[in-house]
């Protein structure tokens, strides 16, 4: 996926994400995509809330992403994936003519809390509706990504298994720093008459 991270300058050029309409079918697979891209995006942003802003410079070892790195990460791939897949690019959003020196560099600078969660859900924002919006006549084009080509509605499917695979990953951060995930602090404890087993906690 190291391709599609180093375009995450793109989401400097961002001002508002908003696609161009599509007056072609929206397709019941890309709704059911966008709805779990939804989900698991509401995770990220709850998480990098929760993250104080000094995890935001923390790595696990020398060479590996950063806690804001591998946000941005995550961003460049939801500013950059629907574009590849054909769909408008967000209002604003020009092609610079070398993405990937330019997204490193802004990998390297964009790392304080408040400018990372905005990058990060105006990305989010934007490729929501590229999906939700993805016409149903194109699922079936070939793209070509990171090797053969692919239906686009596989390359879709990358999008949204990247940010769970980054949302793992961030976990595993924020819990080696001692962030627990919002939505797996332990749960109050339930009167004896509503037959509840007390405190709990997710498994992740």
């Amino acid at each position: 996926m190291r391709r599609v991270s180093l375009a995450a300058c793109l989401a400097l050029l961002v001002a508002v994400p908003v696609v161009a309409d599509h007056h072609e079918p929206q397709s019941v697979y890309s709704a059911t995509l966008a709805g779990n891209f939804e989900f698991v995006s509401g995770y990220l942003m709850q998480l990098a809330e929760a993250m104080p802003e000094e995890v935001y410079a923390w790595r696990p070892a020398e060479g590996v992403r950063s806690t804001s790195e591998t946000f941005m990460h995550i961003v460049s791939a939801n500013m950059m994936m629907p574009v590849f897949f054909g769909m408008p690019p967000a209002e604003g959003f020009e092609v610079p003519e070398n993405p990937f020196a330019l997204a490193r560099e802004l990998e390297a600078n964009v790392t304080a809390k408040a400018d990372v969660m905005a990058k990060l859900e105006a990305s989010i924002a934007y490729a929501q509706q590229a999906i939700a919006s993805f016409p149903e006549a194109m699922l079936d084009e070939e793209v070509t990504l990171f090797g053969p080509p692919m239906p686009k509605r596989a390359a879709l499917l990358i999008l949204l298994s990247h940010s769970h695979e980054h949302l793992g990953q961030l976990i595993a951060y924020g819990r080696s720093n001692g962030v627990v995930p919002p939505w797996s602090q332990p749960m109050p404890e339930a009167p004896p008459e509503a037959g509840g087993e007390g405190e709990g906690e997710s498994s992740f």
